[in-house]
C-alpha cells in the first residue's frame, strides 16, 4: 500500500501532460505511489503553495528553483530530478504588427525606428521566467532589448489570449496551448518558437521541496519511474489520441482538442530547426533528464541581464538543485517493482 499521498501542483499547460498521463493511465499506482494532482492558476500560486508546504512537488519553470536558491540564505529550498518538457514556448505578435511587415526581431527594430513615439508591451507568464529569456534572446537578434520602449507585463498564461484580443498587449510569449490558440483564433501570428532557436533546452521540471525530498527519497524515486513510464507511453504515436483526450480535458488544460493535438505532435516530433538557431548545446535525446547545462544557461542569462550578480551565480551549488545522480539511480534501481496492470 502507498505510504502517504503526494500532493503535486500543476499549471494547466500542455507540458503538464506527463503528470496527467501518469495519473490517468495508472503509472503512479503501478509504482505504489498515491498522487493527488492540484491545479494552480498561475506560476506564482504554484510556487507559493510549494514553498509553504501545502504541496510536496510542483510543475515549475526551470528558472524557479534557481531563483529560490539565489534568494535563500541557506541551502536551496527546491530541487528537481525530472524534466517535464523541453522548449514549448511560442512568441505571438499582434496582427497590427504583422500587417505592418514585422516577421522577426530585425523587422520589429525597423518598425520601431519608423514609429519613434510608440511603446510596446509584451506579456510573459512569470518574472525572470523561461519565456522572458526566450523573448530577450529573440529581441537581441534584432538589436533590441527590453527597456523604455519595450515593456513586460506579467500575465497568467490563460489570460494571454484575452489581453491580446482587447489590445492590452502587443504580443506575448507563453507555453502551449496559448500561442497556438491565439494563432488559431486569428488574434495574432506565431513568429518564433523556442525549439527553433534553442532546440532541446529544458523548460519545465518537477520541483520538490528540499525537506520533502530528503524525507521521501523512496516516493520521489517512484515518481520518477512513473513519469518515465508516462513518457515512454506518450512516445508511441498510437497513444496520441488518448493523450489528447486526457490533456485537453477540463481536469487538465481545458482547451480545444485540435490545439492540444497540434502542440503534442510538435513536442513529439521536435520543433523543426531552420535558420536562426542560436544554440546547439542541448541535445534532446534524453528530454526528461535534468541536465545541469540547461540550468547553467539560464543562470548565465540571469547574470547577463543583471538579475543575479556573478558572485552569487558562481557560488550556487547546482548539484544540490539539479539532481542528475538521483534521476539516474531512480531509473537504474527500482525501489519497488511495479504492480502488474489489471487484466483487460
Amino acid at each position: 500500500m502507498p505510504e502517504e499521498t503526494v500532493r503535486i501542483g500543476f499549471v494547466p499547460l500542455v507540458d503538464c501532460a506527463l503528470l496527467a498521463i501518469a495519473r490517468e493511465q495508472g503509472f503512479f499506482s503501478r509504482y505504489n505511489v498515491e498522487v493527488e494532482l492540484r491545479k494552480a492558476q498561475s506560476w506564482a500560486q504554484a510556487s507559493d503553495k510549494l514553498l509553504s508546504g501545502e504541496w510536496d512537488a510542483a510543475h515549475l519553470l526551470i528558472t524557479m528553483p534557481l531563483r529560490f536558491a539565489l534568494a535563500s540564505a541557506g541551502p536551496p529550498p527546491v530541487n528537481y530530478a525530472f524534466s517535464l518538457s523541453c522548449n514549448g514556448n511560442g512568441l505571438i505578435l499582434a496582427n497590427a504588427l504583422w500587417n505592418d511587415g514585422v516577421r522577426d526581431g530585425s523587422g520589429l527594430s525597423a518598425w520601431m525606428s519608423a514609429h519613434p513615439g510608440r511603446t510596446l508591451r509584451f506579456g510573459v507568464v512569470f518574472p525572470r521566467g523561461t519565456q522572458e529569456y526566450f523573448l530577450r534572446t529573440w529581441l537581441i537578434h534584432g538589436g533590441l532589448t527590453l527597456g523604455e520602449r519595450i515593456n513586460l507585463a506579467i500575465i497568467p498564461p490563460q489570460e494571454m489570449v484575452g489581453r491580446l484580443r482587447k489590445g492590452e498587449i502587443d504580443g506575448f510569449c507563453a507555453g502551449e496551448p496559448w500561442s497556438r490558440r491565439a494563432a488559431a483564433s486569428k488574434l495574432g501570428r506565431l513568429v518564433a518558437e523556442s525549439g527553433r532557436l534553442m532546440p532541446g533546452l529544458g523548460e519545465k521540471v518537477l520541483g520538490t521541496r528540499r525537506d520533502w525530498h530528503r524525507g521521501h527519497t523512496l516516493e520521489h524515486s517512484r515518481l520518477i519511474r512513473a513519469l518515465h513510464q508516462a513518457a515512454t507511453w506518450m512516445a508511441d504515436p498510437g497513444n496520441l489520441a488518448d493523450a489528447v483526450e486526457i490533456v485537453a480535458s477540463k481536469r487538465y488544460v481545458n482547451a480545444p482538442k485540435s490545439v492540444v493535438e497540434d502542440a503534442l505532435r510538435g513536442a513529439a516530433a521536435g520543433s523543426p530547426v531552420s535558420g536562426g538557431m542560436v544554440d546547439g548545446r542541448f541535445p534532446s535525446a534524453r528530454p526528461n533528464f535534468p541536465l545541469r547545462a540547461h540550468a547553467a544557461w539560464y543562470l548565465d542569462q540571469m547574470r547577463k541581464w543583471g538579475h543575479a550578480d556573478a558572485t552569487s551565480v558562481s557560488a550556487l551549488d547546482l548539484q544540490s538543485i539539479c539532481l542528475e545522480g538521483f534521476h539516474e539511480s531512480s531509473l537504474s534501481f527500482a525501489p519497488q517493482s511495479p504492480r502488474p496492470s489489471a487484466p483487460g
